[in-house]
């Protein structure tokens, strides 16, 4: 079988058929992509800390309900929000705010803790999951996702990016300087166009597609429009 490969189009088709024309709700899709990352995760550590750090986009509402999953298997995990809270997406609000009432420890750059914070943050890590930034990302990531990513690949943790490494594009790959440097990356549905652009290896390391429970035959329907 040959390998499932989509451009950002192609994955932003595949969310609004599966939700539009098959009525799955997008937290339902959110929680299948969350639970499939954290058994990825687990598969590759077992302790340590682990600090997941979300955007306020869908790709951190992912990071949310993983942050969820890595404390209800007994994991030390925090949070920290990179972004405006009041433009979270309503399904990363959701998780979000599950979080909260689970009493996890969450902190907001810019609100509880600063750069500088942050860094000694990382520094205490295992391991970090980069779930700031997603498929739509495009051009050089800004202020304050940029010095987050700087951050990261600064840090002496481990690496699982969510979907793709933040400050990736979808489809022209990796932007220098300005793109998480993964240990693996966990992406959903399809492997995505940008990782085959030279030198994308470098920063997804090793990839592993992660089923999201949409009808199978969404893949077809999108290919063919």
């Amino acid at each position: 079988m040959s390998q499932i490969v989509l451009t950002r189009e192609q994955v932003r088709a595949v969310d609004q058929v599966a939700i539009k024309d098959f009525g799955m709700p997008g937290i339902v899709l959110m929680e299948n992509a969350a639970r499939g990352v954290a058994e990825l995760f687990l598969r590759h550590c077992d302790s340590g800390k682990v600090v997941v750090a979300c955007g306020v986009g869908n790709n951190g509402g992912d990071g949310f309900a993983i942050a969820r999953h890595l404390s209800n298997r007994g994991m030390d995990v925090s949070i920290v929000i990179v972004g405006d809270r009041s433009k979270l997406t309503p399904d990363a609000a959701t998780n979000e705010s599950i979080a909260r009432k689970m009493k996890l420890r969450i902190e907001s750059l810019s609100d509880t803790m600063g750069l500088e914070e942050l860094s000694a943050e990382f520094e205490k890590a295992s391991w970090i999951v980069d779930a700031l930034l997603g498929t739509g990302t495009k051009g050089r990531a800004r202020s304050p996702y940029l010095e987050v990513i700087e951050l990261i690949n600064q840090s002496q943790a481990s690496v699982l990016s969510v979907d793709l490494p933040s400050g990736m594009d979808c489809d022209a790959g990796p932007v220098e300087g300005a793109t998480v440097r993964a240990t693996i990356t966990g992406t959903f549905v399809a492997h995505k166009t940008g990782f085959f652009r030279d030198g994308s290896a470098d920063f997804t390391g090793p990839v592993e597609v992660i089923d999201i429970g949409q009808p199978s035959e969404i893949i077809e329907i999108v290919r063919a429009m």
